[in-house]
């Protein structure tokens, strides 16, 4: 079989089967003004049980979080109102509440500690109850119609309203419902993003705008080992997002210096040593171009930081290859493909189209790279790739699950909308098992 386009074959079969409707959008920026500030509580955290309108009363609301890490437990609280304010029983009280640990309960993304479990206690007199999902806090609430409830349910689904600093975050009135100003972390690469939540009457929440304050390249390409994250910035998420791609690129150059280094230590054929100087070529030009899409939308990038690293031994090199090269990059060269047939930008479109077809030959090289190094690996250095290969790829479906699909990346750079990623990091997945059985 002629490996030299194999897997260009097999990603252009991955792109015709992922296909599906793309969802439009815009490539606006925000603008933070209008927002009337989020109250804090005394460590400076955001306040979510302030000016609240349940559709009952309560004396006394807690929100109590429980994180356990590293076999300690961490315990958390956020209160309202005097507990037991009105109970016929004040001891009889005050033991419920202190019992109402969360052993069971809801997580909340980006609030502080969200991925620990959470509950909200509400006393009414004599009354104590223990609401432990999403839902039930809802329902309680009832109709959103304070700003106070709107930060709540923004906090709830996982977001983090700031508050105090320099950060703005707040809330202000919209129609019939309300706008919140927040941020989350999300993956794929790992990015903090703002954005301006729409909250309605009835406790919906959905996405208006949103832009990248701080970025890692964390999702595709080959990173070098030493890879030191630094943010990318911008007037706009697109031009944040190309600053952040033309940083990764040119800690790609790095990556493929250090890589025919170590492919000429070990007594790697020629061809293979100067497939990765033409690499490393490519990347230079590809941080060039992506750096000047960064710019047509607003973005700043910033060089990588690359902090220096000993030459790895060949089983180290096969698991970094297995990983960086088999998955990730050849899931870069596919979302170049996307990219190159539907961002609405004809510049995006003309600049990804040849550095798809770039990154197509580095994925052929790393598998290349693969057929050579196994049978001059142990048994368990075969394992090893081999799990590497398999636990880069179900990072990636975990990234493509999480991933929100901001619109002005879907419409102006071309990614992949949620649905759209789902699909292709299932088919891809099945791309690269082929690929694996071909090589083997």
């Amino acid at each position: 079989m002629d490996s030299q386009d194999h897997v260009g074959r097999v990603l252009r079969r991955v792109l015709a089967l992922s296909l599906g409707p793309v969802v439009a959008g815009t490539c606006a920026s925000i603008n933070t003004a209008g927002f009337t500030p989020a109250a804090c509580q005394d460590d400076g955290t955001p306040q979510v049980l302030t000016g609240l309108r349940p559709v009952a009363g309560a004396d006394y609301l807690e929100l109590r979080g429980e994180l356990r890490e590293h076999g300690h437990t961490i315990r958390r609280a956020e209160t309202s109102g005097t507990p037991c304010a009105r109970a016929t029983d004040p001891a009889a009280c005050a033991a419920k509440i202190a019992a109402s640990n969360p052993d069971s309960g809801f997580g909340m993304g980006d609030y502080p500690w969200g991925h620990g479990r959470h509950v909200l206690i509400v006393n009414a007199g004599d009354e104590v109850n223990v609401l432990r999902s999403k839902a039930e806090v809802k329902a309680w609430l009832g109709r959103v119609d304070s700003p106070g409830e709107a930060v709540l349910v923004s906090a709830l689904e996982g977001y983090r309203v700031p508050c105090g600093g320099s950060e703005p975050g707040g809330v202000r009135s919209a129609g019939e419902g309300y706008e919140v100003l927040a941020t989350r972390l999300r993956t794929c690469p790992i990015e903090r993003v703002r954005y301006v939540l729409r909250v309605d009457p009835e406790g919906n929440l959905s996405q208006v705008d949103a832009e990248i304050l701080e970025s890692s390249p964390a999702c595709i390409g080959r990173r070098p080992a030493g890879l030191v994250p630094r943010g990318a910035g911008g007037a706009t998420v697109v031009g944040a997002w190309f600053a952040d791609v033309a940083q990764l690129e040119a800690a790609s150059v790095r990556a493929f210096e250090v890589l025919r280094r170590e492919l000429a230590r070990h007594g790697a054929p020629p061809s293979l040593i100067g497939q990765a100087s033409a690499a490393r070529r490519d990347e230079v030009r590809h941080a060039r171009a992506m750096g000047e899409l960064a710019a047509r939308y607003g973005g700043r990038w910033r060089a990588p930081e690359v902090t220096p690293q000993p030459l790895r031994s060949l089983e180290e090199l096969a698991v970094e290859n297995a990983a960086e090269g088999c998955v990730r990059e050849t899931f870069g060269a596919l979302i170049g493909m996307w990219q190159a047939r539907f961002a609405a930008d004809r510049a995006v479109r003309r600049v990804m189209r040849g550095i798809a077809r770039d990154e197509t030959r580095h994925a052929q090289l790393a598998w290349a790279i693969d057929r050579w190094a196994r049978p001059r690996l142990s048994a368990v250095g075969r394992r090893r790739a081999a799990e590497a290969r398999l636990s880069a790829l179900g990072q990636l479906a975990a990234e493509a699950q999480r991933d929100d699909g901001d619109r002005d990346l879907v419409r102006c750079a071309g990614l992949p909308g949620p649905a759209d990623a789902r699909r292709l990091a299932a088919h891809f997945a099945r791309g690269v098992e082929a690929l694996a059985r071909d090589a083997a």
